[in-house]
């Protein structure tokens, strides 16, 4: 029997992709998908859902964040999905995006990116928005804005091809990011945080690629900067401070 279009580019895309895109969308479909099974069969803690505890306790909430010091929600909230469709096109772009950036790159400077990028999507959120929110979609725009910083710095290597790139991935950004300002429920914010994350991020850890003579003429190598890891730092030092200093957006209606 013929697989449907949908499952087999779904199993490509999986087949696809790298070690640590795996183990994170395992953990986030594991994480959906539990209490999800719990909820259907009518288990209940305290009377409460499963599904629904797990946002209770792990979604991003600015009050909770600030009067109780649950700075851990900025991490929980990457893992946590609103449902089924968000679940599946956070996967879809997690595992194509951070694919490609994970074989760029490495998995470790992937991480870096991922985390670090999606942390800032949380506190964008937390200043400038005062509803509650889950999902890895700011740490997936961190990673194309790391796409977008590893192909501007090298499009002298990349020629012709190099405008064609950007507005290929420039136009997912700005098209989802529309998207975001027209739909509801949608946190931009926490996507325009990720996305400036990943650029800053991107800068300290993508590789510039840099030509070397060889016996068998000149080839291209990855040159990592090597105050990368420093920058990325510098740049989760930032992001403690603002959570420190400022005053979340709140709901007064």
């Amino acid at each position: 029997m013929s697989q449907s279009p949908i499952t087999s580019g779904i199993q490509r895309l999986w087949g696809n992709s790298t070690p640590a895109v795996r183990i994170i969308a395992l953990t986030n479909i594991i994480v959906f998908a539990i209490p999800a099974l719990a909820d259907f069969v009518g288990f209940r803690i305290l009377g409460i859902s499963v599904g629904n505890l797990l946002l209770i306790w792990g979604a991003k909430d600015n009050i909770a964040i600030a009067a109780g010091d649950q700075y851990y929600r900025f991490i929980t909230m990457m893992f946590l999905h609103g449902g089924l469709l968000h679940l599946l096109f956070n996967t879809i772009a997690l595992t194509s995006f951070g694919s490609e950036i994970e074989r760029i790159a490495g998995s470790q400077r992937f991480l870096g990116i991922y985390f670090v990028g999606g942390v800032l999507g949380g506190v964008a959120s937390y200043v400038f928005s005062p509803n509650p929110a889950v999902g890895a979609s700011g740490a997936i725009f961190a990673l194309i804005g790391a796409e977008i910083v590893f192909i501007w710095q090298n499009r002298a290597v990349f020629g012709d091809r190099a405008k064609q790139m950007l507005g290929s991935v420039g136009f997912t950004a700005i098209a989802n990011i529309g998207i975001g300002f027209s739909v509801p429920n949608i946190d931009n914010m926490a996507h325009i945080g990720g996305l400036i994350g990943g650029l800053a991020c991107g800068f300290c850890l993508m590789p510039l690629l840099v030509a070397v003579a060889s016996d068998a003429g000149p080839i291209r190598i990855r040159q990592g900067r090597p105050w990368g890891w420093y920058g990325v730092l510098a740049v989760a030092i930032a992001i403690v401070a603002v959570v420190m200093v400022v005053v979340p957006a709140v709901d007064l209606g």
